[in-house]
């Protein structure tokens, strides 16, 4: 399953290719049109010359080409730079309003809830969620990728569906996260905006340019404004009918890759939830309604990143509800169509549909319980076999992940879960996380605190200190599930406040003289996050283009982090990477002492793997759990290093379940 997921990223980019490809023939085609519209202009005006001119004009195809293609490029890059900031700039343009973690309006509360569900399970950070105010059924995610994703919907969504029916919408949403639809749907915006600009040119050349050439008065008998005029005004209408072909030929092309992308997205949902009947009754309800657009002037920019058709346009980027449901449900089309003919209005209150959910979690906790109790002493290892069913799940959560997810989020006291929604309680439980279990660390670390934080800050420390305290002690895999959930809130902050944060929490780290892992886990997450949102390095993302053995420093000293961390003396160590490197068939690697594997070098390494080409990171991560699992289990830290390492390669790791191997 390792290599399905990366086979879908290879898949994706060999598709962005193709994508390019077809879109590169739209522009020589509207480049053609236009060099022959201005080659019949300049023909038909030297039909009196000694000498008229032929239909092949080289320097007025460089001219007119040159200037084709630098109106396309420039109105491609200016939508790129509008959408630069990722999910945030579409949620926006549609309208959306930020729905916050602390949010108590029982509509926006669900909605928060299944997403945090979602990305729990999956292993991809919290989106922001947009939610806009507008009555039809519909959704959409978008971004660059995993940590600049958002996830956006309407109030009809919300309040006309189940909560089986919302969640299957998510989860086809989460598919797009998840498999790299997100950046195409970006780049045809783009490529479509540009196009686009010659028919906007043509448009201000016909409204505006023409009619004051035209109208001019300057100049007597000899003016050459009005004919002037005329010659604008009639190249404006051929540069709209040209940009108008050429919009034509785009949106067929973002209709026909959106819809294949749209059936595998539904097939995702579907593994997700383990319910079949939530997205399809979600697409049932609309197609209840007599009509589902969307009230927004942007939609028709972002047609390709919703649920379904935002708007009744000749260009469907959705396949027909009746095919999609046909497919969900494995039925007939004409089956479907009757049933949709028969059933209710939309517009009817959603019946309640967490029964069937809830039956998924009953179920999993009991085949579970043996193995694993949240909340009344945790089990500390995993088998290797666990783990390496985890790692078969990348990119493709199940069902048992959800169900599992929602048993981790449910486990938390109240009070903690209320807490990681609100800014300040969410830097609360982050800085607790790092409370040292020595009394006299513990005093020097309150002392580092009280010159940094606030005091509504160290109130809340204090007010979640035993309950934060009694997660850790007994189960230390709600760590980073508090992570997880917390992001969004300390999203809120200001930069001013955030570096101030970023200040405390290296006091907390080095109050002891050293960095634990997953005190290391904790700070890297939390820098890399701040660091994208301000827009720094991490916003850019590296050519994934190096092979493993260009990248062989870096994946040595990886593995050698992982096994020096996991081992109880020196032999065992050794073992652990040599494991590891076997799998990565680079022959004898040399064992890096423990005294070269800091946190620092950690960091160097991450961030140099960000460029291994897609096919070599199964490679990698494989490597890493024969590493982590060479004396036949994996401890929780182990697993966190390993999610770690699977979320730097952009390759979402679910949690690994108690008791679930591969048959």
């Amino acid at each position: 399953m390792v290599m399905d997921f990366i086979g879908d990223q290879d898949r994706a980019r060999s598709q962005t290719g193709r994508l390019v490809g077809l879109f590169l023939l739209a522009v020589l085609g509207t480049v053609a049109a236009v060099y022959f519209t201005a080659a019949a202009v300049a023909v038909m005006s030297s039909q009196r010359d000694e000498e008229p001119l032929g239909w092949w004009i080289p320097e007025l195809l460089l001219a007119v080409g040159g200037g084709t293609l630098l109106v396309i490029l420039i109105g491609s890059l200016v939508k790129m730079a509008q959408l630069s900031s990722g999910g945030k700039a579409v949620a926006e343009a549609l309208g959306g309003t930020l729905v916050h973690p602390d949010e108590r309006d029982p509509d926006c509360r669900k909605l928060l809830n299944v997403v945090e569900e979602m990305s729990i399970a999956s292993g991809c950070p919290v989106p922001p969620v947009y939610i806009m105010d507008d009555p039809s059924i519909n959704a959409f995610a978008a971004g660059f990728g995993f940590d600049s994703a958002v996830i956006g919907v309407t109030r009809g969504c919300v309040q006309q569906l189940s909560r089986d029916e919302l969640q299957g919408v998510i989860a086809h949403e989460f598919s797009h996260i998840v498999h790299g639809d997100m950046k195409l749907n970006i780049r045809l915006t783009g490529l479509i905006f540009g196009i686009m600009a010659i028919g906007f040119i043509g448009y201000i050349a016909f409204r505006f340019i023409g009619p004051v050439l035209l109208y001019s008065r300057g100049g007597g008998k000899n003016n050459p404004g009005p004919a002037l005029g005329i010659g604008v005004i009639v190249a404006g209408l051929l540069l709209m009918a040209i940009g108008g072909l050429g919009t034509f030929a785009a949106r067929l092309i973002q209709a026909a890759v959106s819809r294949q992308r749209e059936f595998l997205a539904d097939a995702a949902a579907v593994d997700y939830t383990r319910n079949p009947a939530g997205i399809a009754g979600a697409l049932r309800r609309i197609g209840g309604f007599p009509t589902n657009n969307l009230e927004q002037a942007a939609a028709s920019e972002f047609q390709h990143f919703f649920f379904t058709s935002a708007l009744s346009t000749s260009f469907a980027t959705h396949p027909p509800l009746v095919d999609r449901i046909a497919r969900i449900e494995n039925r007939t089309q004409e089956d479907v169509g009757r049933q949709i003919e028969d059933a209710p209005s939309a517009a009817a209150p959603p019946v309640s549909g967490s029964a069937s959910m809830s039956g998924q979690v009953a179920g999993f906790a009991g085949a579970a319980g043996a193995a694993f109790a949240v909340g009344s002493g945790s089990r500390e290892v995993r088998g290797a076999d666990e783990v390496r069913e985890s790692l078969s799940h990348l990119g493709d959560a199940d069902a048992d992940h959800l169900a599992y997810a929602r048993v981790l989020i449910s486990s938390l006291p109240e009070a903690v879960r209320r807490a990681v929604h609100d800014t300040i309680g969410a830097k609360a439980v982050c800085l607790l996380l790092l409370v040292d279990p020595d009394s006299e660390i513990r005093h020097t670390q309150a002392a580092e605190l009280s010159k940094t934080m606030d005091s509504a800050t160290i109130e809340e420390i204090q007010r979640l200190r035993n309950p934060v305290a009694g997660i850790v002690s007994g189960n230390p895999e709600l760590r980073l599930v508090l992570v997880d959930l917390a992001m969004p809130a300390l999203a809120r902050m200001d930069e001013s406040d955030s570096k101030t944060f970023l200040q405390a929490v290296e006091a907390m780290q080095g109050a002891d003289g050293r960095i634990d892992r997953f005190e290391w886990l904790l700070g890297r997450l939390l820098s890399v996050h701040f660091d994208r949102l301000m827009g720094g390095r991490s916003t850019r993302t590296p050519k994934a283009n190096r092979s493993i053995t260009m990248l062989e420093d870096p994946a040595r000293i990886v593995l050698a982090m992982i096994a020096w961390g996991g081992a109880r003396d020196d032999n065992q160590a050794l073992a652990a990477f040599q494991a590891g490197a076997r799998h990565m068939n680079l022959g004898d690697l040399d064992f890096p002492d423990r005294s070269d594997c800091s946190v620092t070098v950690l960091d160097q390494a991450l961030d140099r793997l960000k460029r291994l080409r897609w096919k070599d990171r199964s490679i990698l991560l494989d490597a890493a759990v024969d590493a982590i699992c060479a004396d036949g289990q994996a401890t929780i830290g182990e697993v966190e290093l390993l999610r770690a390492l699977a979320s730097t390669l952009d390759c979402p790791m679910p949690p690994v379940l108690p008791g679930r191997v591969s048959s």
